[in-house]
């Protein structure tokens, strides 16, 4: 009786572990979540903007800043673009903050378009709006997602 005890008790120390080890490994890169929600946000901000007017103007400061966001979001993706653990936080906290506009069937597709958007490289609060490269490139990924 005294075995069966302790053999429960093991499993269920067991148990409690395996169990807490899977939920820290899902949330182990709170940097790489918060620059996926990020860029989720800004994302539906561009998209709403495009769908409502049928371009981005980076005039407007809403579309400056939300290009500046997904900028941002572009360089650090990029600059871990070999590690899975990031790019699998990044992907969850994109599809958790674009209000349904990223889902799990788009995200992918979604993220390698955006790792492949070179004109959101170098860019910075002194260029954005004069550069082509980045409405371009901000137009291709928003098509993307056309629904």
């Amino acid at each position: 009786m005294k075995r069966l005890g302790l053999l429960l008790v093991c499993f269920a120390t067991m148990a409690f572990t395996s169990c807490s080890l899977f939920q820290s490994a899902a949330s182990s890169n709170p940097v790489a979540m918060a620059a996926g929600q990020t860029c989720g946000t800004a994302v539906q901000g561009l998209y709403s903007s495009y769908r409502n007017s049928g371009t981005v103007d980076l005039t407007k400061s809403n579309n400056l800043n939300n290009a500046l966001a997904l900028a941002t979001a572009y360089t650090a993706l990029k600059q871990n673009k070999d590690d899975q653990s990031y790019r699998k936080a990044f992907t969850s906290g994109l599809i958790a903050s674009s209000a349904g506009l990223i889902t799990s069937k788009n995200a992918s597709t979604f993220v390698d378009g955006l790792l492949s958007a070179a004109g959101l490289a170098n860019v910075n609060t002194q260029n954005i709006a004069q550069t082509a490269a980045t409405a371009s490139a901000v137009m291709t990924l928003l098509n993307t997602l056309k629904q």
